[in-house]
C-alpha cells in the first residue's frame, strides 16, 4: 500500500465534510482488512492480533470508488467500546458486508475526526472512528476481499 502523504485526510473540514458526504448512500462492494494499522507504531503497548483495536481497511464502493482508511476502531455503537482482536473486528466488518452495506452516514467526532457508520440491509450498524483517510478509485478488486 502506497501513501501519498498530501491526500491523507486527518479532520474532516466543512469542504471535506461536503466531499464525504457524496458517499452517503454509497453500497460497498467488497472490503479489505490489514492486519496491522499505520497507527500501531504510536501506541504505547506492542500490538498483537488478540489486543488489536485499530485496524485499516479499505472499502471498495459500487461505484468504483475506495476509502483507505487508517487507525479504525469499530464499534457497534456509541455507547460501547471498540471491538478487540484482529478476528473480532474481521467479522463484524464481513457480516456487514455480506448482509449488503453501505455507508449510512457520515459525521465527526468532537475532535473533528471523520466517523463512518456503516449499515447493512438488516439495519445492522457499525461505528468507524478513523485517524486517517484517502478516498482514491479502483478498477478491479483485489483476489483477498470479502
Amino acid at each position: 500500500m502506497t501513501i501519498d502523504s498530501e491526500q491523507i485526510n486527518f479532520k474532516l473540514t466543512d469542504a471535506l465534510w461536503e466531499e464525504m458526504s457524496e458517499f452517503e448512500g454509497v453500497p460497498i462492494a467488497s472490503l479489505v482488512v490489514w492486519d496491522s494499522s499505520l497507527v500501531d507504531d504510536r501506541l504505547d503497548d506492542p500490538v498483537t492480533d488478540e489486543n488489536r483495536i485499530y485496524v485499516d481497511f479499505e472499502l471498495y464502493l459500487d461505484d468504483q470508488r475506495m476509502l483507505e482508511l487508517y487507525g479504525v476502531a469499530v464499534l457497534e455503537d456509541e455507547t460501547s467500546d471498540a471491538l478487540v482482536g484482529l478476528d473480532n473486528i474481521g467479522r463484524a466488518l464481513s457480516r456487514l458486508a455480506e448482509n449488503g452495506a453501505f455507508i449510512q452516514e457520515i459525521a465527526a467526532d468532537q475532535d473533528d475526526s471523520l466517523v463512518l457508520i456503516l449499515q447493512d440491509q438488516e439495519n445492522k450498524r457499525l461505528l468507524t472512528p478513523v485517524t486517517a483517510w484517502l478516498a482514491t478509485t479502483w478498477d478491479a478488486l483485489p483476489e483477498e476481499t470479502v
